[in-house]
């Protein structure tokens, strides 16, 4: 008698949790592809592209933009349902009746733990591939002149060359600590040159101060000569370099991963990638993190669905400034991949966490 009376508890928890978290869902996603759209209106106006290529391209963002928003939801879900218990004084009832704060966190914590889930598999495979196509479809569209668009850490193969590039210079279009390795069929390891300058001008990489290495069978260094300048033709179809070319968002963990085990093995750092590599699965728990954060609040205040979208939007600020700012820190080399990635959520994780036991401790000597 005594489960199935908690099994009401949780079916009502979880109805009441699930009705604004569906609804948010829905209004973040037409908020941020709102957003979006009204960005590509230049596309549009300018560019004259046909509406149907932008619905496309729309129609391409949508997976990324709607798990952006689960996280989210999630939060504002928790907080305004935990709130909304409290003021109506069913939280004390439910208390007073025996039934622990854990307990009572227990489904919302497995909806969290069932996003960050789904979460995980649609970046996986879903994101990339999407991202990826939407993302040559503005390349197409925008350098339809002939040039690639050329960005700050962007993978992109031609033939059997991979290209890498560090940082750009806006204001003059050179290009700063370039990297490229040709893969020979009958070769282990790749032809690698590096260079600190270069430019691309109709279809000729022009690459100044660098140096090429050469390796044997077992990975030994045979060869190394370097150069003041270098001219690489390129003899391909620019469709098939829009193809190829990608950022980390257009790549999955285990793309990812493979393109820094290649980088590694040539002796070239990655530490930015790692940083990205290992944010990757840490953002997936921010569903997690946020229910932590979430309910200890809402329970302390019986101001109902104001305080819940307030405290909302200043958790979600934080938590992602946080990100950032770690995020940063890791690719300066001041924090390593993995504490940048984590240490977001490690602290709020902690913080929430102390919270509940905190409010479960007073209640227990109440």
């Amino acid at each position: 008698m005594i489960k199935f009376r908690i099994s009401l508890v949780d079916r009502y928890l979880i109805s009441e949790f699930l009705k604004p978290f569906i609804f948010f869902i829905f209004a973040l996603t037409i908020i941020m592809i709102s957003s979006f759209l009204f960005e590509l209106t230049d596309l549009i106006i300018i560019k004259k592209v046909p509406i149907n290529v932008v619905l496309k391209l729309l129609l391409y963002k949508l997976p990324d933009v709607m798990v952006q928003s689960f996280s989210i939801a999630v939060l504002f879900s928790t907080l305004l349902s935990m709130s909304q218990f409290v003021k109506n004084n069913e939280f004390t009832a439910l208390r007073m009746g025996g039934i622990s704060l854990h307990r009572l966190i227990l489904p919302v914590l497995t909806i969290g733990l069932l996003v960050s889930g789904l979460t995980f598999f649609i970046n996986e495979k879903v994101v990339p591939w999407t991202n990826h196509e939407a993302e040559n479809i503005v390349r197409r569209t925008i350098l339809q002149k002939g040039l690639p668009n050329l960005q700050e850490g962007i993978f992109f193969k031609i033939d059997d060359r991979y290209f890498y590039i560090d940082d750009i210079d806006e204001s003059t279009g050179d290009l700063n600590n370039i990297i490229l390795y040709e893969l020979d069929k009958e070769d282990e390891f790749p032809l690698i040159i590096t260079a600190n300058k270069g430019i691309f001008k109709d279809k000729i990489w022009n690459l100044k101060q660098g140096v090429m290495h050469e390796f044997d069978e077992e990975g030994n260094l045979v060869g190394q000569s370097d150069f003041s300048q270098l001219k690489l033709n390129i003899n391909e179809k620019l469709k098939n370099f829009y193809g190829e070319q990608r950022t980390t968002s257009e790549m999955s963990r285990e793309q990812l991963k493979k393109d820094i085990k290649i980088f590694q093995d040539s002796g070239i750092s990655v530490n930015s990638l790692l940083v990205d590599y290992h944010l990757k699965l840490s953002k997936v728990f921010a569903s997690v993190i946020f229910i932590l954060i979430g309910i200890p609040l809402s329970i302390k205040s019986s101001k109902g669905k104001t305080f819940g979208l307030i405290i909302s939007i200043i958790i979600i600020f934080t938590y992602y400034i946080s990100i950032s700012f770690c995020r940063s820190l890791g690719r300066n080399q001041l924090l390593t991949p993995l504490t940048a990635a984590w240490l977001p959520n490690l602290v709020f994780g902690i913080v929430g966490t102390y919270l509940i036991l905190k409010e479960e401790y007073f209640k227990l000597k109440r």
